[in-house]
C-alpha cells in the first residue's frame, strides 16, 4: 500500500477537485484550492508541485508554471483525459539516493528513469501503464490522471443516462457495511441511470471464451491466451512477445463488452467503468475499442466523490439488482477467467472440458517468465490467464483493500449468486435474446453480428 505521505496529498486534491466540480465552481475555485492546499502542506510542498497535482486530477498532464489552468487547458477537460494517464511531475521528484528509489524497483519493465537533474521521468515507450509506481512515490511525482471532473459535469447536466459499470473487485471496497445493493443507492443518488455488475458482461465472455478455446485449440501445440480482463498482459504480449499475438482470444474485456452492450441498447447512453485498474483508462482509448467506455473511474476516486457530495453508502437503502453468476463475479482474482471458462466449458462442451489445461499467473515478472516459455515450446496448458497485478484485478492501483482482503470479499459475494455459470443464468439469454431478437443462442464466434459486438482486433503481423 501507499506510505502516509504519499495518501495524504492525493485523496485531499482529489476531495477538493471533486467538491468543486459537483458546487460547479470548480474553474473559480481552482486557484484557491491550490492555496489552500499548498498552505496545508507547505512544508513537504512548493505552489508548482500543488498545482500540477490539482491538473493531474483534472485529467491534465503537468506543466512549468504554478498556476492550475492554461490558456490551452479548457478543451481538454471537456472529455477523457488522453494518453499517457500515469505521468511524471518532476518538480516533485525528491531524487531519492539510488538505494531508496523505490518507483524504479515498483516498475517490472524499466520504463522509469532519471533525467540529467536526477529528476523521475517515465519512458513512454516502455510504459504498460498499470500505475504501481504511483503508490511507491511518496511525494506526488508520479501520479494517474483522473476522469472525474467532466463526468461529474455529465451527472450534473442530467441530459442523457449514465451508467456505472462496477468491477467484480468491487465487492468489499467501500466498507464493511456497504452492501452491493447500498453502492448502487449511492451512485443512483449521484446521478447514475443504475449501476451494473461488470461481471454480467464476463459472463458472456465466458461463454464466448469457451467457443473460441473449442475452434482455436485441435492439436496438443495449440493454446489459447484469454484477453478478458487485464490491458497490461495484452500490451506487454504486444510489446515484447508479438509472436504469441496469433493465440490471444479475440474477445474484449468484460469492461468493453458492458459499454457495447449498454449502448446497443441505449445508443444516446454513456458508461462509467469504476474498478481498481488504472490501466483500464489506456484501454478505454485504444484503437478499435475507443468510444465504447466514456469514462473511468477508480474505487479511490470513487470514494472521493462520495465524500465530496457527502453520499455515504454505508447509509442507502439496500436496492440490489443482482446480475451475474458466481463464474462473472471471480474474474475479481486471480486465476477467476480460468476457473469460469473451465466450468462452462465442462457443461457447454463436456468432451473438451476433459482435455481443458488452465495455468494462470499474476504479477508482471511471473506474466513475463511463463510469455518466455511459452515463446520456447514450453506450453504445459492449454488456456493461459495472465493478470499484471499480484491477486489478480483485486491487487490494482486503485483499489482500498489490501489484494488478500479482496480476494477473500469476491469470493463470499460469488458465493451468493443464484447462478453458478453463465448457461444457468437467465439474464445471460435476456441479453442474448434482446441482442438477437431470436429464441435461439446465437453464435458467439465468427463474423455474426454479436460475436463481432463481443470481438477485438489484434494485428499479429
Amino acid at each position: 500500500m501507499p506510505t502516509q505521505s504519499a495518501l495524504s496529498i492525493r485523496p485531499r486534491i482529489l476531495y477538493q477537485v471533486a467538491k468543486a466540480a459537483w458546487e460547479g465552481k470548480l474553474f473559480e475555485r481552482r486557484e484557491d484550492i491550490c492555496r489552500m492546499v499548498h498552505d496545508e502542506f507547505a512544508d513537504r510542498f512548493t505552489r508548482r508541485q500543488v498545482a500540477n497535482q490539482i491538473r493531474i486530477a483534472m485529467g491534465l498532464d503537468p506543466h512549468d508554471s504554478d498556476t492550475v489552468i492554461g490558456e490551452h487547458d479548457a478543451e481538454a477537460l471537456m472529455g477523457m483525459a488522453s494518453e499517457p494517464f500515469v505521468v511524471a511531475n518532476p518538480d516533485a521528484c525528491n531524487s531519492c539516493a539510488p538505494d531508496d528509489r523505490n518507483c524504479q524497483r515498483a516498475c517490472p519493465v524499466g520504463a522509469i528513469s532519471r533525467d540529467e537533474f536526477d529528476r523521475v521521468r517515465i519512458d513512454g515507450e516502455r510504459c504498460l501503464g498499470e500505475g504501481h509506481c504511483v503508490e511507491a512515490c511518496s511525494f506526488g511525482a508520479l501520479a494517474e490522471k483522473s476522469n472525474f471532473v467532466p463526468l461529474i459535469g455529465l451527472l450534473r447536466q442530467n441530459e442523457r443516462p449514465v451508467y456505472a459499470s462496477i468491477a467484480p473487485a468491487f465487492a468489499g471496497q467501500f466498507g464493511p457495511d456497504v452492501t452491493p445493493g447500498k453502492l448502487r443507492t449511492a451512485l443512483l443518488k449521484l446521478g447514475f441511470a443504475d449501476m451494473v455488475e461488470t461481471a454480467l458482461y464476463a459472463d458472456l465472455i465466458t461463454m464466448k471464451e469457451c467457443f473460441e478455446y473449442d475452434e482455436h485449440v485441435q492439436t496438443e501445440k495449440d493454446f489459447l491466451i484469454t484477453s478478458c480482463c487485464c490491458p497490461v498482459w495484452i500490451k506487454l504480449i504486444e510489446n515484447r512477445f508479438p509472436e504469441l499475438l496469433a493465440h490471444i482470444s479475440p474477445s474484449v474485456s468484460p469492461m468493453v463488452a458492458s459499454a457495447r452492450v449498454i449502448k446497443a441498447f441505449e445508443p444516446d447512453a454513456k458508461v462509467v467503468f469504476i474498478g481498481p485498474c488504472v490501466a483500464k483508462k489506456s484501454e478505454a482509448v485504444l484503437p478499435g475499442l475507443s468510444g465504447a467506455v466514456d469514462f473511468v473511474l477508480t474505487f479511490q476516486e470513487l470514494a472521493a466523490i462520495f465524500e465530496a457530495t457527502g453520499v455515504d453508502p454505508a447509509d442507502q437503502p439496500d436496492e440490489e439488482n443482482a446480475q451475474a453468476s458466481w463464474s462473472g463475479r471471480v474474474y475479481g482474482r486471480t486465476g477467476g477467467v480460468s476457473a469460469a471458462v473451465a466450468a462452462t466449458l465442462a457443461k457447454l462442451i463436456p468432451r473438451r472440458a476433459e482435455k481443458f489445461i488452465a495455468r494462470q499467473v499474476d504479477g508482471i515478472p511471473d506474466c513475463q517468465k511463463m510469455l518466455a516459455e511459452l515463446k520456447g515450446g514450453d506450453f504445459g496448458a492449454n488456456f493461459v490467464e495472465g493478470m499484471a497485478c499480484k491477486g489478480g484485478c483485486v491487487g490494482g492501483p486503485g483499489r482500498i483493500l489490501p489484494p488478500e482482503d479482496g480476494t477473500r470479499h469476491v469470493n463470499a459475494y460469488s458465493e451468493t449468486s443464484a447462478s453458478h455459470i453463465p448457461p444457468e443464468n437467465p439474464q445471460v439469454y435476456s441479453i442474448l435474446a434482446r441482442l438477437s431478437h431470436e429464441t435461439d443462442t446465437p453464435a458467439l464466434t465468427g463474423e455474426g453480428p454479436i460475436a463481432t459486438l463481443l470481438a477485438r482486433k489484434l494485428d499479429p503481423s
